[in-house]
């Protein structure tokens, strides 16, 4: 149980971290130029359009959310061939529900990580 809060964190700041970059800074701008999200004159993200990925991209939790979910697919994926490549260290694959809980938790995490950081930049 010790591995899945581990994990829960990890994932939830790399979630944090991507989804934070995406919805954000300069290194996600081609992808929101992509879907074409539009900009004032400082250079913020302001027209959202009126698509999947306009809402997704215009609001954090639900961003958050897709990535740490994506995230823990990729995470599932590598620890399984792992887990087989490796047999004498004896690790165990977690169950399909434990992976359920470890990307409901991980964006959770992103999330505080997120409002956290708003709340500091308010100060």
């Amino acid at each position: 149980m010790v591995e899945l809060l581990i994990m829960t964190v990890i994932l939830g700041l790399g979630s944090w971290r991507i989804a934070s970059v995406l919805a954000t800074e300069d290194a996600g701008e081609w992808v929101r130029v992509r879907i074409g999200i539009g900009h004032d004159e400082q250079g913020n993200p302001v027209i959202y359009p009126d698509t999947f990925w306009g809402k997704v991209f215009g609001c954090f939790w639900c961003l958050s959310s897709l990535v740490a979910l994506v995230v823990t697919l990729l995470h599932a994926w590598g620890w399984t061939h792992y887990v087989r490549a490796y047999p004498q260290y004896e690790l165990q694959l977690f169950a399909w529900w434990q992976y359920l809980l470890l990307w409901l938790a991980s964006s959770a995490v992103a999330i505080w990580l997120e409002k956290q950081v708003m709340r500091s930049r308010a100060r």
